[in-house]
């Protein structure tokens, strides 16, 4: 198949009359375009935009001049509009654009279905032909962001691994704020969240990404795979460290090369840099315990406060076990639960530091403009809770008994060490978050467990 498409999305802070009003007027293509394109319209003013009616100009991509005449296929202000090349260097060139309301702003997107001349030997020009194109959308892109800034007050954040579950519920906490958000992820997607711009990183070729930092107000780095997720085999556990020495190591080095540092750094770390069998109530003063997790907590930690030297404030909130609706440890739990096959892990009488969804976005969003939240913060429940007691409020948020408990020395032996995460002692407290002013929304167990299990 030779026919190509191309697909843009970006979403603007702007109603949808005025974006539209923008992009429906040929004389501003000029602005959108980089000068080495040597962009010229020739049909003369008054230019009337409509079905049917055709525009001329020339670009000079290499130097040479390319007459191009576009036809308006159809027009339907504010909603969309189509135009195709009628002469030109493609032998198809058919672009449709959309504007829709989103998140009080619109959401413009771009279709571009092209065909390349003299095939199939145009086929081998494909590669340099895709990445122009690239770079005349991604230039268009950083314009319109330009022409159109974000409302006085709203910032623009950096959200790397703001695809995954915490990143998403970030991401549209921030937007309905009236932020702009620029999420990172090796794929450029944003998880689906409406509003956020996509940036691929950490790939081969991807260093756009890096221009997003200029300027950022704030960068929150969420990287890292899942703890519990699999087996800890040593190929795993170098996952597990690479995963969040990496990128936080590639943020940090990027906030160096910036003009403009970003005012706050926030960097997930975890309750794991506690251990996992000390008895006495832990908070952020509480040294670091040793083994695997504890250690790779403190690398990946001392990573991010790389950030200090360049004099960004560093926030790390120190995360527990994150409970929600759609995602995390409850996803795993529910089915049994609502089965009436739940129980309590091993004794019960092991700390359980839990925390709500709601309550490690509403830190982070706190760390973004607090200044008394800086270094470690525990994200986790002032409402402190045995497994056992943990367990039994989610029975009761599912209207199920639970009645069968785990022996610990069956999930010694069918998880190994990792068994630890189920199986250790952990009371913490967030005293600095509390102190800096922190107000918890979901702090009781039973309502938080109804409100996620509903």
């Amino acid at each position: 198949m030779s026919v190509k498409v191309l697909r843009r999305s970006q979403w603007l802070p702007r109603p949808r009359a005025e974006v539209f009003d923008f992009f429906r007027t040929p004389a501003n293509l000029a602005k959108l375009t980089p000068s080495w394109l040597g962009f010229h319209v020739l049909t003369p003013e008054p230019l009337d935009m409509r079905a049917g009616a055709l525009f001329d100009y020339t670009v000079r991509p290499l130097g040479f001049p390319q007459y191009w005449r576009t036809r308006i296929e159809s027009y339907e202000p504010p909603l969309s509009f189509v135009d195709t090349q009628e002469k030109g260097p493609y032998k198809l060139w058919h672009h449709t654009h959309t504007f829709v309301e989103e998140n009080g702003g619109t959401r413009v997107s771009d279709e571009v279905h092209y065909e390349l001349p003299f095939q199939p030997f145009g086929e081998l020009a494909h590669r340099e032909i895709a990445r122009r194109l690239r770079d005349i959308f991604d230039y268009r892109e950083a314009a319109v962001a330009a022409l159109f800034p974000p409302k006085e007050g709203s910032m623009k954040i950096i959200i790397a691994g703001g695809s995954g579950w915490i990143g998403r519920a970030l991401s549209r906490e921030l937007i309905k704020a009236g932020h702009r958000v620029i999420v990172l992820s090796r794929s450029g997607s944003t998880g689906g969240v409406p509003g956020a711009t996509g940036r691929a990183w950490l790939i081969p070729g991807a260093v756009g990404w890096k221009k997003e930092l200029e300027g950022a107000d704030a960068v929150i780095n969420l990287c890292g795979e899942g703890v519990a997720d699999r087996f800890w085999t040593e190929s795993r556990r170098r996952a597990l460290v690479d995963s969040r020495l990496a990128p936080t190591r590639a943020l940090t080095a990027a906030m160096a090369e910036a003009t403009v540092k970003p005012r706050v750094f926030i960097s997930a770390s975890a309750v794991g840099i506690y251990g996992q069998d000390r008895v006495e109530e832990l908070d952020e003063k509480s040294s670091p315990a040793t083994g695997f997790l504890a250690d790779l907590c403190a690398r990946w930690e001392a990573s991010a406060l790389e950030a200090e030297k360049l004099g960004v404030r560093v926030v790390l909130p120190r995360i527990g076990v994150v409970l929600g609706a759609d995602g995390g440890a409850l996803k795993r739990m529910l089915p049994p639960f609502r089965l009436g096959l739940g129980g309590r892990l091993g004794d019960g009488r092991q700390w359980f530091p839990w925390v709500h969804l709601d309550d490690v976005v509403g830190l982070i969003v706190s760390a973004l403009s607090n200044e008394k939240l800086r270094g470690p913060v525990n994200a986790v429940s002032p409402e402190s809770a045995t497994n056992q007691e943990f367990t039994a409020a989610l029975a009761r948020a599912v209207r199920r008994p639970a009645v069968f408990p785990v022996p610990g020395f069956v999930l010694r032996a069918g998880l190994g060490e990792m068994s630890s995460l189920l199986l250790g002692s952990q009371k913490i407290a967030p005293k600095a978050t509390l102190d800096a002013g922190y107000a918890f929304r979901r702090a009781a167990l039973g309502p938080a467990l109804e409100q996620a299990a509903a």
